[in-house]
Order: structure tokens, then C-alpha cells, then sequence
């Protein structure tokens, strides 16, 4: 009992409004103080929502821009070497055919795909030869004589289209026009572009 005195003295030390009939006064006091309480637990919730939704959209922006950075440069790859393959098939070829004394015709195929080309030429001792520029696979090759066969394209490239269309000036001038189609891919890219050159052969003016 001396317990409960001492407690009420206490409790009413603190609230002297509740001695006189104020304890309803109390009862508000401590419920409006449990809202608040409330009312800011409920207020840290929110922000720790809304900082997990923007950390959330910053993450997403920052995959989106990483795949983006990761696309263009596979596609700047992608140009590269296909642009790399066509310009040395196509350099050798011309420049074989601008060195060639002739064009034999009879072992040459023209105007369709896959083509071929056969040139009378002379090799490096400037004994007589032949070249011979070819579609095999996806690849285009060239074979000296009787030698082995060497690609001049690049692996990672696909070779859809050769064509050599032969082109008489005069009686006696005579050029080859190239016609070549490149297609590159990875992936979901892919790339396809076509090349032209024609070149005019020393041995016919």
C-alpha cells in the first residue's frame, strides 16, 4: 500500500492537473504525444521509401547507360572490321589487276555470284604466272599458280556477294569492275555494306 501512495504522489507530482479532476487533461496529453511518436516513425518510413526508390531509378539509368555504352562500341567494332576486310580484299585485287598483262577469260567466271577472276600475270622474278581471286565459304581467297589458296578477308566478316564484270574501253584497253558485299554480325547487330572499284589492267594500253 505504501508502494501505491508513493506512486500516486509521484504521478500526481508531475500531473498536479489530475489532482483537481484534470486527468482526462492526462489522458489527451499522452495520446497526443503517442501520435506524434507515431506520426514520425511514419515519417522515417516514407523517407526510406522514397531514398529506396530513387536509389532504385539511379540504378536502372546507370544499366541502361552501361548496355547503350556497350552496344555502340560493339557496333564501332563491328565497322571496323568489316571495313577492314573490304578494303584488303579490295586493294589486293585492283592492285593484282592493274599489274596483270591480261585477263583469262575462259578461267574467269563474270556477271554472276559466286564470281571469279583469273589474271596472267608475272611474280616477283618476273617468270609468268597466274592469279586466280575467288568466293570460298563465307571468305574471299586468292591462289597464285599452283600454289595454295590464301584468304584475304577477315574471319569475323561474311563474304555474301563477289561479282567481276569485265569492261572493254577499246580494242585494247580493258578493265575489271568489283563488286563486293560484306556483312558483319554479333550478337542482335548486324552490319552489311557493299564495295565498288574498278581497275584498269597495265597490260592493255
Amino acid at each position: 500500500m505504501k508502494n501505491n501512495g508513493s506512486d500516486q504522489t509521484k504521478f500526481f507530482a508531475l500531473y498536479p492537473s489530475a489532482k483537481r479532476g484534470g486527468l482526462r487533461r492526462v489522458l489527451k496529453f499522452c495520446l497526443a504525444t503517442s501520435v506524434k511518436l507515431r506520426c514520425f516513425k511514419g515519417s522515417s518510413l516514407i523517407e526510406t521509401l522514397i531514398y529506396a526508390a530513387i536509389l532504385g531509378m539511379v540504378a536502372v539509368f546507370t544499366t541502361n547507360s552501361l548496355l547503350v555504352i556497350m552496344k555502340s562500341y560493339s557496333s564501332v567494332k563491328l565497322s571496323r572490321d568489316l571495313n577492314f576486310s573490304a578494303s584488303t580484299a579490295m586493294e589486293r585485287m585492283t592492285n593484282e589487276i592493274r599489274m596483270a598483262n591480261s585477263v583469262d577469260d575462259a578461267g574467269s567466271v563474270f556477271a554472276t555470284n559466286p564470281g571469279k577472276l583469273k589474271l596472267n600475270t608475272a611474280d616477283i622474278f618476273g617468270a609468268p604466272t597466274t592469279l586466280e581471286f575467288f568466293l570460298s565459304g563465307a571468305g574471299v581467297f586468292v591462289k597464285e599458280g599452283l600454289g595454295s589458296s590464301e584468304s584475304l578477308t577477315s574471319s569475323t566478316t561474311e563474304i555474301t556477294s563477289l561479282i567481276f564484270n569485265e569492261i572493254t574501253a577499246s580494242t585494247t584497253s580493258k578493265a575489271v569492275k568489283i563488286d563486293l558485299v560484306v556483312k558483319v554480325k554479333a550478337g542482335t547487330i548486324e552490319k552489311l555494306e557493299k564495295f565498288y572499284n574498278t581497275a584498269i589492267l597495265r597490260g592493255s594500253y
